[in-house]
């Protein structure tokens, strides 16, 4: 697992997550990964449960617009990121602000993702 993985398979999530592909999202995670979105939210743990978070989630909001804001720092096998993130319907609110934290397999699939907002 290194710098130029990590980035492709955030950047994978960032678009699945935005034209609310569940499927694709759910692939890129290990079985008992944990999504934790935003921080101090119940934490959700294993496949089953971040299928019922993203399909709320991607029911709820619909499509998104999610642009990476500067760099993506990777060290050991995590990565920090920071995107702005908008729900694209006519009347939403403005975009906002998102860091996320991200730990991989050696594999590289997501064992942990956290999203501070």
């Amino acid at each position: 697992m290194d710098r130029n993985r990590a980035e492709a398979i955030f950047d994978d999530y960032c678009a699945l997550h935005a034209r609310c592909d569940l499927e694709g999202v759910l692939g890129l995670f290990a079985p008992s990964a944990i999504v934790e979105d935003p921080v101090g939210s119940p934490v959700h743990r294993g496949v089953e449960a971040c299928r019922a978070f993203y399909a709320g989630t991607q029911g709820r909001n619909g499509p998104l617009e999610i642009e990476r804001i500067g760099p993506v720092l990777f060290g050991g096998l995590e990565l920090a990121a920071h995107v702005r993130a908008g729900i694209t319907r006519p009347g939403s609110p403005p975009p906002m602000d998102v860091i996320y934290v991200v730990h991989f397999s050696p594999e590289g699939r997501i064992t942990s993702l956290r999203a501070w907002y």
